[in-house]
């Protein structure tokens, strides 16, 4: 085998790929969350959605990583014991589903985080407190979109799309 011989090129996902994951898993969660509970009514915007820099570079050319908007269910959820260990169990379900690990657990005074992490990097967020709050990170991916999409949120009633970004002039 040479030395000179190239290595089998790195696989990094696209902005457009990586949108549609963390949309992909973000529904599946908030799904597996209201089926669950549903008295957490559905899911809203709480802070806006971003694009952010990874830290690091693929080949020369920077990454970056999506921070996906905090959701937060618009009615309370079920606190008693019994109800929180079901929903961390389907959230749970879903994102081993996803190919995420449960990555940490803690627990504080009237709040529980909980976070799982695949492999490739990608970050699940869930914040029980009075209310569940969900948030996504992905892994590193390359900028650049043919097709953009508005927003990695799912559609509901309570949770409308996102509009693009205007320019400002």
């Amino acid at each position: 085998m040479s030395a000179l011989r190239p290595r089998a090129p790195e696989a990094i996902p696209g902005q457009d790929e990586t949108h549609q994951r963390m949309l992909d898993l973000l529904t599946s969660v908030t799904g597996a969350a209201l089926q669950e509970q549903p008295e957490l009514i559905g899911f809203e915007d709480h802070r806006p959605q971003r694009d952010r820099s990874s830290g690091d570079s693929w080949r020369g050319l920077q990454t970056l990583c999506h921070v996906s908007a905090l959701l937060a269910a618009t009615g309370r959820r079920d606190t008693s014991e019994g109800a929180t260990a079901a929903l961390i169990e389907a959230v749970d379900t879903v994102a081993t589903a996803h190919g995420m690990l449960r990555r940490s657990h803690r627990e504080g005074p009237g709040m529980t985080t909980i976070s799982w992490a695949s492999p490739p990097g990608d970050l699940l967020e869930m914040l029980l407190g009075v209310r569940l709050a969900l948030r996504a990170v992905s892994a590193p991916f390359l900028p650049g979109s043919l097709d953009p999409m508005a927003s990695t949120s799912p559609s509901s009633a309570l949770s409308p799309l996102t509009p693009p970004p205007r320019t400002v002039r």
